[in-house]
Order: structure tokens, then C-alpha cells, then sequence
């Protein structure tokens, strides 16, 4: 299969290696995130064992709050009945408000106990959150510089790929919009390789099936484009010696 003649060969084997290079940029962007997962590990797990342990001193306090407040409405009770006692007439009366005073007293004994366990544990819980941040800020510090590194390198490969990506913008606009389309149609179907310079033997650059030889001696002489009947992929006129040094051809061949 032969699209029209035009001088586009070493054009798109130029973009081609623009693309390949804009996705190896964009790979290695990709990489960064695992990279900076591992190095920010241990300051998150210890990040995680601070937040855990700041919510448990939270949930302590609040209980210990929850039952200072229980235990003074019991004390203000017990005031109340203390008294109410001494104004009770009846032997009974009295022993059922003694009844509710014992109950009462106990509770908030109770109470103020449980207050006494929880303030040591809250205090046992502080001191290892003390160690924990320490131990998070020693480990935020550790890998900071690292971690930096890998964020400036990551912008400046995403600087790389913007500007690679307008480059072959405006690269691409100066090519036959016919042969751009044949061109994007095989590069977008996950190919590895649209175009491939013919061998010198005269064989695909990419399959290395031999070509028929009127059609290696139009590529040879007018360089159409021309399509592999075996692989598919656009076979351009042969790289010479001198353009075979060059970093884009040398990439296509590469691949190919």
C-alpha cells in the first residue's frame, strides 16, 4: 500500500522520536510516586502512630471530663440528702435516705477512682506521643532533603515533557496533515514502531521483511511512503551513514 509522494520521511522519524522520548519522560515522571511512597514511609507510619495516639489521649480526656461531671452532680446530690437528712421525722425515712446517701457516696468514689486511672493513663499516653513526634520530626528531617530531590526532579521532567510536547505540536503542524493522519492512525494503535527506514539490503525496518523491488526502488528514488504489506508500520527511504549518528534516527533504529 502507497500513500502520495512527499518529502516527510526524516520528518516523521523525528516525531516518532519525539513521542518515544515524550513517553519515556512521562514514565519516568510516573516513577517518581512509588519513589517518594518508599522515602516518605517511615514518617507516614509514624505520622499514623501520632494521630492514632493524639485521638486516644482525646477520648481519654473526654472521658475523664464525662465523669468529673458525673461525679460533682453526685456530689451535689449527696449534699442535697445530707440535708434532706436532717430533716426526716421517721425512723424509715431516714434509713432510705441513708440507703440513697451510701449509694450515692459510693459512686462517686467510684467515679473519682476511674478519674485517678484515667489521669495516669492519659499521662502515660502524652509521654509516648511526646516520643512520637519527636521520633516524627527526627524522620521528617531525615528524609526531607531526599524527598526534595525527588520532587524538583519531578518538576523538572514535567517541565521536559511540556516543552517536548509543544515542540511536537508545532513540529507536527508543519507536515501533511494526510501523512500526520497515517502517521497518528498506526502510532495511537499501540505500536511500538509507525515508521521504520528501509535497510540497505532492502528489507522492513521493523520486521525485516523483504520489500518487492519496484517498491524499494520508488522509496530509494522518490521516497513515497509506503507501508509494510507484512507488519504494517510506514518504510522510509534508508538512513545514511552521517544521519544514522543522529540522536532521533539513531533512536528509531533503536527501536525498530
Amino acid at each position: 500500500m502507497t500513500l502520495e509522494d512527499g518529502p516527510v520521511s526524516s520528518r516523521l522519524l523525528e516525531l516518532q522520536t519525539m513521542d518515544r522520548k515524550t513517553r519515556e519522560i512521562r514514565d519516568r515522571i510516573d516513577s517518581y510516586d512509588p519513589m517518594l511512597e518508599e522515602v516518605e514511609a517511615p514518617a507516614l507510619r509514624l505520622a499514623d502512630d501520632v494521630g492514632v495516639t493524639e485521638n486516644r489521649v482525646r477520648d481519654l480526656r473526654l472521658e475523664e471530663r464525662r465523669l468529673r461531671l458525673a461525679a460533682e452532680e453526685k456530689r451535689t446530690r449527696v449534699h442535697r440528702l445530707e440535708e434532706r437528712l436532717n430533716l426526716v421525722r421517721t425512723v424509715r425515712e431516714e434509713a432510705a435516705v441513708q440507703a440513697e446517701l451510701g449509694l450515692l457516696r459510693r459512686a462517686v468514689d467510684q467515679e473519682e477512682q476511674e478519674v485517678v486511672n484515667l489521669l495516669d493513663q492519659i499521662s502515660r499516653f502524652e509521654e509516648r506521643l511526646e516520643d512520637q513526634r519527636a521520633r516524627l520530626e527526627e524522620a521528617r528531617a531525615a528524609v526531607g532533603p531526599r524527598r526534595d530531590e525527588l520532587v524538583a526532579e519531578r518538576e523538572l521532567a514535567l517541565a521536559e515533557a511540556a516543552a517536548l510536547e509543544k515542540r511536537r505540536e508545532e513540529f507536527a503542524a508543519a507536515i501533511d496533515p494526510r501523512y500526520l493522519r497515517a502517521y497518528d492512525h498506526l502510532a495511537q494503535g499501540g505500536r511500538r514502531v509507525a515508521v521504520a527506514p528501509m535497510t540497505e539490503d532492502g528489507a522492513c525496518g521493523a520486521c525485516f521483511s523483504v520489500i518487492p523491488l519496484q517498491l524499494q526502488n520508488e522509496i530509494r528514488t522518490r521516497a513515497p511512503l509506503v507501508r509494510c504489506e507484512a507488519c504494517g508500520v510506514i518504510v522510509t527511504a534508508p538512513v545514511s551513514p552521517a544521519a544514522s549518528g543522529s540522536p532521533s534516527l539513531h533512536g528509531a533504529e533503536a527501536s525498530a
